[in-house]
Parts: structure tokens; C-alpha cells; sequence
């Protein structure tokens, strides 16, 4: 049995291309996220070009970052996500 690995589907690729857009839209460097998620700027750089899967823990503080409570158009996306079938 042959199964895709979730780091390539098109649900968690559109879920990355939207924080890595939100990144960029907050103003935010790959170095800054990183250093708030105690990771290296490495670590986000492959998060976002889909080789190293995202942590839920850490997308959990990423959200946090990313001010998730104070922003509808995210926190929509993310409810999106986690209820896609």
C-alpha cells in the first residue's frame, strides 16, 4: 500500500502557504519566527518550502505569534483546516 505522507497534501500545503503569507504580511522574518518558536531560521525556512513537517505544538505558538485571537481571516482558515474532511 502506497500512502502520500500528509506533508504532501493539498490541505497542509494550503494551510503552510498561508502562514508563510501571513509571515510577510506581519512583517516578520523567517529569523524572528524562529527565534520565537526556539528554532532555527532553517527549521521555518523548510516548514515553508514543505520539507520538515509542522509540529502541532508549534503551530500552536506560531498562531500565538501570528496574533491568531486578534485576526479573523486566519483563525478562519485555521477552523477551515482542522474541519476539512
Amino acid at each position: 500500500m502506497n500512502i502520500k505522507k500528509s506533508i504532501h497534501s493539498p490541505i497542509y500545503s494550503s494551510l503552510i502557504e498561508h502562514l508563510a503569507e501571513e509571515r510577510k504580511r506581519l512583517g516578520l522574518s523567517q529569523l524572528e519566527v524562529a527565534n520565537a518558536l526556539n528554532l532555527t531560521q532553517a527549521d521555518i525556512s523548510k516548514i515553508e518550502h514543505k520539507e520538515r513537517r509542522l509540529d502541532v505544538l508549534e503551530l500552536k505558538k506560531i498562531l500565538e505569534v501570528y496574533r491568531v485571537s486578534e485576526n479573523k481571516k486566519l483563525r478562519e482558515i485555521i477552523i477551515d483546516f482542522f474541519l476539512m474532511e
